[in-house]
This record gives structure tokens, sequence and C-alpha cells, in this order.
């Protein structure tokens, strides 16, 4: 048996009562407070209710869960609304011719590069590191 089913037949039959005769039991039982016959049947009847209002919403969301469900189910079975009769169109496909490469031109390119061997020569950075804290000792930091 399913969890909502289980819900659905012990909420009004179990657990409402249930909620009443505690909340009424509550009531009679807290110091200081004196209640008529009237006023127990309220608060049995709130208690109740108290417990029939959220399974009430647990079903609903699990009846709109489940129609979800079915609902991805028809959509996966039909393809997710795609037609599937229809063919698909392919545009056709241009040729285009390479250019024939000029070597000179290639060359010419790499040259300009060169210009960038001069930053090889820079400083590392290492002339830069703080060598007065080795990397085994703990520096203390101040915010």
């Amino acid at each position: 048996m399913s969890l909502n089913r289980i819900v659905a037949l012990l909420t009004p039959l179990v657990f409402a009562p249930l909620a009443g005769v505690i909340s009424t039991w509550a009531a009679e039982n807290l110091p200081g407070v004196a209640l008529s016959q009237g006023d127990v049947e309220k608060i049995f009847i709130a208690g109740a209710l108290i417990a029939l209002a959220p399974a009430a919403q647990w079903l609903h969301g699990w009846q709109k869960y489940e129609q979800r469900e079915q609902e991805a189910l028809v959509a996966a079975s039909t393809g997710f609304g795609l037609a599937t009769s229809a063919v698909p169109v392919v545009a056709p496909v241009a040729v285009v011719e390479e250019a024939p490469v000029d070597e000179l031109e290639v060359a010419d390119e790499f040259e300009e590069l060169d210009e960038f061997e001069e930053l090889d020569e820079l400083d590392d950075f290492d002339d830069f590191e703080d060598t007065s804290v080795s990397d085994d000792e703990s520096a203390l930091v101040r915010s």
C-alpha cells in the first residue's frame, strides 16, 4: 500500500481523533483552567482539524506530483512534443577552397614574435622573495 493511501485512510480514522483526544486531555489537565462541556467539544474539534489540515495539504501535493509524473511519461512516450514524422532539413554545405599559403608571409609573422624574446631576459621574482621567515615556521598575521 502506498504512503498516500495510508495517509488518506488513517488520518480521519486514527490521527484526527487521536489529536482531538490529546488536545482535550491537555486542556482538561492544565492547572487553573475550568472548561464547560461545550468548550471540551470545541477543543476536540479544533485538535482534529489541526491534524486534518496538514494531511489534506500533503495529499493535494501528492496528487500534483502524480500529475506531473504522468505528464512527463506522456511527453516521453510522444517524443517530448516533437513530430516524429518530420524529416530534418539539411542545408547544403558550401565547399571552400583553401588559399595557397605563402611561406614568406608566415615567416614574417614569426619575425614579429622575436620582439618578445627580450621579455625572457627580465628578472625573476625570486629576487624579491621574503626569506626572513622559513616555510616551516608559522608567521603571525595581525589585522
